[in-house]
């Protein structure tokens, strides 16, 4: 996915008037809603990224996307400022709804579920955040 407004260029390389992206515009027509689970690199924490990344986001995925999630995007810490400095966070996993009631259902019906599995790939106390999308 691209970003909504692109300039393009003609066939000699120069600059040509930027077109609308439709697809892109309804998707940020809308605020969305994103929950953030976030994996703090403590002391003595570790965090198994081959299950994450595999059997745990098939979990994930088979749960929540009959149940309004729009999609899964995952940050994996490798620094912080100043530069040298360890991350913070292992990983922050987020996922995407189109309504804070489809967020709420999904995780009303799914929660459980999906924590038990997290024991599996992270030995730490998780933190979460549900967060307004606010396109700029």
């Amino acid at each position: 996915m691209g970003y909504p407004f692109l300039v393009t260029r003609n066939k000699r390389g120069n600059r040509s008037l930027p077109f609308v992206d439709i697809r892109a515009v309804a998707l940020y027509s809308q605020p969305m809603v994103r929950l953030s689970v976030l994996y703090p690199a403590t002391p003595g924490s570790t965090f198994d990224w081959k299950y994450y990344l595999g059997p745990h986001l098939v979990v994930a995925r088979q749960l929540l996307l009959p149940r309004g999630l729009v999609r899964i995007e995952v940050d994996r810490g490798i620094g912080a400022f100043p530069p040298g400095t360890p991350s913070h966070y292992h990983a922050i996993g987020h996922l995407y709804f189109e309504s804070m009631q489809e967020l709420d259902n999904a995780l009303a019906a799914t929660a459980p579920d999906l924590i038990a599995d997290q024991r599996k790939y992270y030995n730490g106390d998780s933190l979460v955040q549900v967060s307004e999308v606010v396109p700029v």
